[in-house]
């Protein structure tokens, strides 16, 4: 899907029920308790979706397959970019977040941040040795945001 505008669309209506959810624990719990049982539930969201995706891959070859599934999506997504992929090294760019623009947009790009924090345990939970590595996120005002994943020794 080249066209950010229909991505755009697409994300308004995945993160709609977040969208209304959030608002509504915010409102009750305050801001700070609501975001840390967010981004408690974008951790079991975000391992669920690559554990989904990685069912089959053996541990040693997670990287590879998460390469190959960034590679793939970067095709029809020119914001995102494989930087680098190795066995042991997975690195990606994007200069544009349809999760950040529809959050944003929303009143609530504190709900795209929690979504961002959740990639450093999510990245353990997928493998013991598996490290989340970031210093830009467009979630925080950066102009790309950086994903690099590294199997440690």
């Amino acid at each position: 899907m080249a066209d950010y505008e229909e991505r755009l669309k697409l994300v308004r209506e995945q993160l709609r029920l977040a969208i209304y959810f959030a608002r509504e624990f915010i409102a009750e719990l305050g801001k700070e308790k609501a975001l840390e049982i967010i981004e408690k539930a974008w951790v079991k969201y975000g391992a669920d979706n690559w554990k989904g995706r990685l069912a089959s891959v053996p541990p040693g070859d997670i990287l590879k397959a998460m390469g190959d599934w960034f590679k793939a999506q970067a095709k029809v997504r020119p914001e995102l970019k494989v930087v680098k992929a190795t066995p042991r090294q997975l690195c990606i760019e994007f200069t544009r977040c349809p999760q950040y623009d529809v959050c944003k947009e929303a009143g609530l790009p504190e709900l795209c941040q929690k979504y961002c924090d959740s990639d450093y345990a999510v990245a353990a939970l997928l493998h013991p040795k598996l490290k989340m590595v970031r210093d830009k996120e467009l979630a925080y005002g950066a102009k790309i945001c950086n994903h690099c994943w590294v199997i440690e020794e």
